[in-house]
């Protein structure tokens, strides 16, 4: 089983047990995410979510006026189960398809205002993660935004101390993909296609975990 099949096998799990619960109002009940949400949706008609599990995030951009919604996922659990939901949306249309990132060739070349990659580009090998940021720099219209969400970087202390394997270089093995870059390496990586607007944490109470926020526009806005 490789790394990206130990992934599916994951998340199936995990989504195989949600119900088709859709959310009610803006707030997802964490500020700094509903602020997010916020700016990838004003003035963005279609949004994609690559990675987009149970279609939770699309859920909310819709509540915040965006029309049209594309989410893709690896696990075939989380994309049926969005689809259960998006029955339940007073508002938006949603599609939703399993694949990788190979699934982007099928979007077309300028096509959508907005994109999110939640807890996905650093739960890729890096050369995928750069496939995937080139990709939605192709189907990005000139205006085009994206939201990231990344995990927290773990030092040398705690992958010790956590016993985490090593793959390669800063690439981990966590039980799933790990690929661990400081804020000032994921900076210097998503120059290669976009600018950095804004960067800021969001912390998460019940995991007791700090993630990082990125949100990027195409260059030249």
């Amino acid at each position: 089983m490789n790394d990206y099949q130990r992934c599916i096998v994951f998340w199936d799990s995990i989504f195989s047990e949600q119900d088709d619960t859709v959310p009610n109002g803006l707030s997802s009940g964490n500020a700094v995410l509903d602020d997010a949400i916020g700016w990838l949706a004003k003035d963005s008609k279609r949004i994609l979510d690559f990675g987009c599990g149970n279609g939770a995030l699309l859920f909310y951009a819709a509540q915040y006026g965006a029309k049209s919604h594309l989410g893709i996922d690896l696990s075939e659990q989380a994309v049926a189960i969005a689809r259960k939901k998006a029955t339940n949306m007073p508002c938006g249309t949603f599609e939703f398809r399993q694949g990788g990132v190979d699934a982007l060739s099928e979007v077309a070349d300028v096509t959508y205002d907005a994109v999110m990659l939640s807890n996905i580009v650093d739960n890729l090998y890096p050369e995928d993660a750069l496939l995937l940021l080139h990709e939605c720099a192709r189907i990005l219209k000139e205006t085009g935004k994206v939201l990231v969400k990344l995990n927290p970087y773990l030092t040398q202390e705690q992958i010790v101390a956590w016993k985490i394997k090593t793959i390669s270089d800063n690439l981990l093995d966590d039980g799933l993909l790990l690929w661990n870059q400081t804020t000032e390496q994921w900076h210097d990586f998503f120059r290669t296609c976009f600018v950095v607007s804004h960067e800021c944490e969001i912390y998460y109470p019940e995991q007791e975990q700090t993630n990082r926020i990125f949100y990027l526009t195409k260059h030249g806005m």
